[in-house]
């Protein structure tokens, strides 16, 4: 068993040598398992909270950020991109439902996440996610470039309905009121 002092560090698992300028799509979510299987690093950051996902950044640097996601039973996303930035996600423990799609399609497709899974998306790519199992569940999630907004969508009868693009620096942003807005775009359509 390693020692602590032998533990790399997070800024060590994301900067591998040979690293171009620019990261791909799939080493995205080659960095999220390799931070994924070093649970030293992160642990002491699980929380679950019932009201709420818990999430803590655990790096950023100019071309890259590392999200700690934790998830209780029923939490979920609304439908979102992620501003123009790619991602990857790794399912650590538990397990996620996605739908996914496009930006410029209507038709979304669902996938189950289980622990060791996990996506690589480009910046067109749309998601939502959720936990629907009743073991909480943690991800690790790897954004390049680091996030500055997200837009939010609901699918409807005639297609898909943007809502609004909400500016943040955390996969996180205040969306209650976009729960609503998207019922009523629903009710109306």
């Amino acid at each position: 068993m390693a020692s602590l002092s032998d533990m790399p560090t997070i800024s060590e698992l994301v900067n591998v040598p040979g690293a171009a300028a620019s990261v791909s799509q799939r080493s995205l979510l080659e960095t999220a398992r390799r931070i994924g299987d070093h649970r030293g690093l992160w642990d002491q950051e699980v929380e679950f909270d019932l009201a709420r996902r818990h999430y803590a950044r655990l790096y950023r640097d100019h071309l890259v950020e590392v999200w700690l996601i934790c998830w209780d039973y029923g939490q979920d996303t609304l439908l979102h991109d992620h501003g123009g930035s790619s991602g990857a996600f790794a399912v650590i423990d538990g397990e996620l439902l996605e739908d996914f799609g496009s930006v410029t399609g209507g038709k979304l497709t669902t996938r189950r996440h289980r622990a060791g899974g996990g996506a690589f998306f480009g910046p067109r790519y749309l998601h939502n996610l959720v936990a629907a199992n009743a073991v909480p569940a943690v991800s690790i999630h790897v954004y390049s470039p680091p996030l500055t907004s997200m837009n939010f969508y609901c699918l409807v009868r005639d297609g898909l309905y943007h809502l609004r693009r909400i500016p943040t620096e955390s996969p996180e942003p205040d969306t209650a009121d976009l729960v609503d807005e998207a019922a009523d775009r629903y009710a109306s359509a």
